[in-house]
């Protein structure tokens, strides 16, 4: 029992250090609610210097448990996934 308290302890102090990095490292955030899924966009830094967009979708299952999706789309990416995004968004209207 002693052994799972301080692993406990230890992944909360590691969760914590990752989000102290996670939010050195954002340039920008958005986010936006669509029905009972929030979507955030946020542009962050690479080791590298260059910055990187991550798209995440999150919502909660009917059980309860929350579901989180992430989409890392890269800066010499960006121009192809946005025109595919704009070639798809005239079969949605």
């Amino acid at each position: 029992m002693l052994e799972a308290s301080v692993k406990n302890k230890m992944e909360q102090q590691q969760n914590a250090q990752n989000t102290v990095q996670v939010q050195q490292d954002k340039v920008f955030s958005q986010m936006a609610k669509a029905g009972g899924k929030t979507y955030f966009f946020d542009v962050k830094k690479a080791s590298n210097g260059t910055n990187y967009l991550t798209i995440a979708e999150s919502y909660k299952k009917q059980t309860g448990a929350k579901v989180v999706n992430r989409l890392l789309i890269f800066k010499d990416h960006l121009a192809s996934f946005i025109g595919a995004l704009e070639e798809t968004k005239q079969y949605l209207q």
